[in-house]
């Protein structure tokens, strides 16, 4: 009877949750209506942008809709499915370690859909983790295959035209449209604009301004765009070996967690008598509370390290 009232409230927490969710998404949607319609369209977007802004931090851990178009962004699909999948999986994580080291505050027990709302953020970030990885491979590749295809054909377009084949998301996309801004008899700069503008490696818009005075000056010599391909190359092996040196540190992590989590399993396994007689004081609760609260603050700060790119400091010449 015990377990079917926890079953119980939980079910009733992840109902309010996603109840919640499509209040907050039904209420921002009206006002960007009303915003709409009193201030046009070009303030409606400035509005949105702002309204986004405003609750991005709160939507980066709650919203689904955040999360699955976040994800999309990254060239990554997340279902709806696939999405309730992973906050069920969380969830349940969430009600093993209430009833496992909270038993004295066991009400709180639909607080599980937590565990919900971390996994699905841990995915999201593992999403995140994986494109940043692998982006500057595919700059790397982008700038050295074009610094080669510019010397063997008659002008950029061609030289555009016979890469696109190579490469990968996003690089691809960007590079096609550049392609039909060229086309449509912009010079290299406007064509390359925007995906100078996204990238915050020096590279990408030395390499553009570079392609620029090879394509005006019309000198034949691409040794400039192909010197600023291999420091790009570098910059990609160097964050890779950061990447690696990282992982180790985080194997560490995990380890330590490990550790530290265990306590209540060895007093299982070694007499069930001393487990309830210490993890039914409310002490023991305080103590794996701050526990947890100290590991999540030490996965985020492990979470920017892994975002973090030091070749990007100006600094640092590569």
């Amino acid at each position: 009877m015990f377990f079917v009232n926890l079953l119980a409230l939980t079910v009733i927490a992840i109902v309010a949750y996603f109840t919640v969710m499509k209040i907050i998404d039904s209420f921002l949607s009206q006002k960007r209506k009303r915003l709409s319609s009193f201030l046009g369209a070009k303030s409606d977007r400035k509005q949105q942008y702002l309204i986004s802004n405003k609750y991005k931090g709160i939507l980066e851990y709650l919203n689904p809709s955040f999360v699955i178009s976040e994800a999309k962004k990254y060239g990554v699909t997340i279902t709806k499915s696939s999405f309730v999948m992973t906050f069920l999986t969380g969830t349940l994580v969430g009600v093993i370690v209430m009833i496992v080291y909270f038993q004295p505050i066991i009400f709180l027990l639909p607080l599980s859909v937590i565990g919900g709302v971390i996994a699905t953020n841990i995915r999201l970030h593992n999403v995140k983790k994986k494109y940043i990885q692998d982006l500057d491979a595919k700059l790397a590749i982008y700038m050295s295959t074009l610094s080669t295809a510019i010397s063997s054909f008659s002008n950029l377009q061609s030289a555009l035209k016979s890469i696109v084949p190579t490469l990968e998301f996003p690089v691809k996309g960007e590079v096609e449209e550049a392609l039909l801004i060229l086309q449509d008899g912009k010079d290299v700069k406007e064509a390359f604009r925007k995906m100078s503008e996204k990238y915050p490696q020096k590279q990408v818009k030395l390499f553009h301004d570079q392609l620029d005075v090879f394509v005006k000056s019309g000198s034949g010599n691409a040794e400039n765009l192909r010197t600023i391909a291999r420091k790009m190359k570098r910059k990609e092996v160097h964050r890779r070996k950061l990447q690696t040196a990282h992982r180790a540190q985080f194997k560490v992590w995990r380890a330590l967690v490990f550790l530290s989590l265990s306590a209540p399993f060895l007093f299982i396994f070694v007499s069930m008598d001393n487990y309830k007689l210490v993890m039914n004081h409310i002490a023991s609760s305080v103590v794996f509370g701050l526990t947890f609260f100290y590991i999540f603050f030490t996965y985020r700060q492990l979470e920017k390290l892994e975002m973090y790119d030091p070749t990007s400091d100006e600094s640092i010449n590569l």
